[in-house]
């Protein structure tokens, strides 16, 4: 499968279901993927920065 039908179908997805583009943002903060879009980039980098955050608060 071609990147342009993958990035196609994940459109297509996210559009159905308003969740999907969580878990799309979630996996590419686990994996290091980089997004294709520069929001997908922002949410990825909050939520790392969210786990750190709320780890450490939670350990003081």
């Amino acid at each position: 499968m071609s990147e342009e039908n993958r990035e196609r179908l994940k459109l297509k997805e996210e559009q159905k279901n308003p969740g999907a583009v969580m878990n799309n943002a979630w996996a590419r903060a686990v994996t290091g993927s980089p997004g294709s879009g520069c929001l997908v980039n922002m949410i990825s980098v909050l939520m790392v920065l969210g786990v750190i955050l709320l780890i450490r608060a939670c350990s003081q």
